[in-house]
């Protein structure tokens, strides 16, 4: 991938927070699902990272290749099933979504 498809990347975080007592079941069934997410069409990369000194607060970072794979994706039955397992476990039953953006690379660094 070249750097000008590569800025056409869409990455999207989305943080969730899982009460405690509910923190197996969001991982059982978390698991599996980005296992399935990772396999769709346009998917570059799905991770789910724990936010440090918060265990029940994570952060999913996805990469798909376009918006299209990435509309296709919230459009389909795996994003819906992550929907429910957010309303189930969640605090409060939410997802905040931000999309990113690429401004530059190395070349936007200033050496002091």
């Amino acid at each position: 991938m070249n750097n000008i498809e590569k800025a056409k990347v869409m990455v999207t975080t989305t943080r969730v927070t899982v009460r405690p007592e509910s923190r197996r079941e969001f991982f059982q069934t978390i698991s599996p699902l980005t296992q399935r997410i990772r396999s769709e069409k346009g998917c570059i990369n799905y991770r789910l990272y724990e936010e440090s000194g918060d265990e029940n607060s994570l952060i999913l970072i996805e990469e798909w290749e376009a918006e299209a794979n990435w509309n296709d994706h919230r459009n389909g039955d795996n994003f819906a099933v992550l929907l429910g397992l957010v309303a189930a476990v969640g605090i409060p039953a939410k997802i905040d979504f931000k999309l990113l953006s690429q401004i530059g690379g190395n070349e936007v660094i200033k050496a002091p």
